[in-house]
């Protein structure tokens, strides 16, 4: 049989009459350009000659020669000449006798008559260091006439078409007629970035800043390398737009022409999950003390849900998005690869850490936590996919002192799907009176237990955020997760937990009187856990967890540091997902069973 071997293409010149809009391609040449009725590419300025140059491939090179008339006082790329080559995928403009013509050489023509003949325009600030646009022919006219002298000389006009050259704004003040008022420049700006988004309804809400918007309002994040310099974000930040303009897929098009597929919030211009406009994402809140083993707690929590999932419900879970988890993942690694202590250790989450962004939040630069997400998926019902956005909070953002506008890192409890307080106790003085003769070395470091407090403050803030009266209360399921179990279950008495998972279903029976028990206890030793819990959700149930399943050691760090750490060999995590399968079947029955 005989192979088939790629057919390369025929290279073609695309011209522009930057005036009219009227596109035509170079087949063959020679090609004539100029006013003659007998040119192939007629001009119409006045001033032009019958010719103007002429278009001549040699190879795969094509040459533009000016007729001796015209070349006088003609500008190619802004700087004077008379003749110019192209190869593919090159550009020119020209300015002679009153025409302004862009040239570029194209391996499909169809890129080049697709783009129709409306003439649209972007132009370049070079003070803001900005681009704009897409504009029309009027719009584009209104703003360079607004221009100043010292202004035109370094601002530029580029052609819809083109991405690496256009004009100076003063060589080509003459192609755009004078027929209608100036513009502004708040409404050039407007142009491109719209009316403010309302923050308190939508369809959606954001995983970053929580503000609602809606599938419209949401922006597309520039591809083009031109484009870097976003007015809210900075000028290392990608520029953020709402598209006008689609490819023959439906993928937006920034303003040179590149598909612009990743999408960003309207309020704090940080990049959506990929996928976020097709699944409903719900938040998973983890609220807990500083040192009460948040980090330690998420990263077993989602290697322990990918194995229960799909070995109990076959649901599996997997990274949404898993170059933003990135962190996520080499903590969970650091922790389950580790094989000292000391490679195990997870350092402590810091307010300015790298777990952190700086982004704009109402008006001011705030640092608000990144999201990790995670997709569910349903073996052979795709209907149901959805996922679940996680956070690795600082504890002390849950402390009164920390709400306020400019530290609004915690808020994402006022949106959660659910909620979930690791209460430690082993920094409660009344467990650890109970747990005398415990050989456990986090027994011995003395902290402040305000969890009391935090749990009080986590209340105040979601009947703020949500306007609730102090006597209502949230339906939204609050889970109160007693950690390090490994140490304190003895004091149930001799009658184990029940088990709450079998193999297709929650066993919700076993759940509730698990919980029962556990309220108890916490009743008895802190009451105050239970009624700020109750104060805050009719829809409360408690449960005992162990991440590791074992108590940590202490070690000295390559620093000299006295630490206390995971032993690898010995992690055994216990009942970490319950909690989560408890929350999951109440927000996807059809997911996570239950009996």
């Amino acid at each position: 049989m005989t192979s088939l071997r790629p057919r390369s293409l025929t290279p073609r010149v695309g011209i522009l009459n930057c005036a009219t809009g009227e596109r035509t391609v170079v087949a063959t040449t020679p090609f004539i350009l100029g006013a003659s009725a007998a040119a192939d590419f007629r001009t119409h300025a006045p001033a032009c000659p019958p010719v103007l140059g002429t278009v001549q491939q040699r190879g795969d090179i094509f040459e533009i020669t000016l007729h001796a008339d015209s070349a006088g006082t003609s500008l190619v790329d802004g700087a004077p000449g008379t003749q110019f080559t192209l190869h593919l995928g090159e550009e020119h403009t020209l300015l002679s006798c009153g025409e302004a013509l862009a040239f570029k050489a194209l391996a499909d023509a169809s890129e080049w008559s697709d783009l129709g003949i409306d003439p649209f325009w972007h132009f370049y600030d070079s003070q803001a260091r900005q681009w704009y646009g897409p504009f029309d022919h009027d719009q584009m006219g209104q703003h360079i006439r607004r221009q100043s002298d010292e202004q035109a000389e370094d601002n530029i006009a580029m052609p819809g078409g083109l991405h690496d050259v256009g004009f100076f704004v003063k060589d080509i003040r003459h192609v755009f007629p004078a027929n209608s008022a100036p513009v502004q420049q708040e409404e050039l700006v407007q142009a491109v970035h719209s009316e403010p988004v309302n923050m308190e309804y939508g369809e959606f809400t954001c995983p970053v800043c929580w503000f609602k918007f809606d599938r419209g309002d949401a922006m597309n994040i520039a591809v083009h390398a031109t484009l870097r310099g976003d007015p809210l974000l900075g000028e290392d930040a990608m520029q953020r737009f709402h598209a006008t303009r689609f490819n023959d897929r439906g993928q937006a098009l920034d303003a040179m022409g590149l598909s612009a597929p990743d999408l960003a919030c309207p309020h704090c211009r940080r990049k959506l999950p990929p996928g976020f406009m097709d699944t409903p994402h719900h938040i998973f809140s983890i609220v807990g003390a500083p040192s009460s083993g948040k980090s330690y707690y998420l990263s077993v929590l989602t290697r322990t849900l990918q194995t229960s999932l799909y070995q109990n419900f076959g649901v599996t879970f997997r990274d949404a998005d898993p170059s933003e988890n990135v962190i996520l993942t080499q903590m969970r690694t650091q922790l389950f690869s580790a094989s000292t202590p000391e490679d195990a250790f997870l350092a402590k989450t810091e307010l300015e850490g790298m777990l952190y962004e700086t982004l704009p939040r109402q008006g001011r630069k705030v640092r608000l936590p990144k999201p990790f997400v995670f997709k569910l998926t349903r073996s052979r019902a795709h209907d149901t996919d959805f996922a679940l956005v996680f956070y690795d909070n600082a504890g002390e953002h849950f402390e009164p002192t920390r709400n306020s506008a400019d530290s609004p890192g915690a808020q994402h409890i006022a949106v959660a799907s659910g909620i979930f307080f690791l209460f430690d106790p082993l920094h409660n003085t009344e467990f650890r009176q109970r747990l005398r003769g415990i050989r456990d070395p986090q027994i011995q470091s003395r902290r402040l237990d305000q969890q009391d407090v935090i749990l009080a403050e986590t209340e105040v803030r979601i009947k703020n955020v949500l306007g609730l009266d102090s006597r209502q209360t949230i339906d939204t399921p609050f889970a109160v997760m007693i950690g390090k179990s490994d140490t304190w279950e003895h004091l149930l008495g001799e009658a184990p937990l029940l088990p709450s998972v079998e193999k297709g279903a929650l066993l919700l029976e076993n759940v509730q009187q698990n919980s029962n028990r556990l309220r108890d206890l916490l009743l008895d030793l802190c009451p105050a856990i239970v009624a700020n819990a109750e104060a805050i959700s009719s829809n409360v149930a408690y449960f005992a967890v162990s991440p590791l399943g074992c108590s940590p050691v202490q070690f000295t760090d390559s620093e000299g540091h006295v630490r206390i750490g995971p032993d690898p060999s010995s992690i055994q995590p216990k009942q970490v997902e319950v909690p989560s399968l408890w929350v999951l079947s109440q927000l996807a029955p059809e997911v996570v069973t239950k009996k």
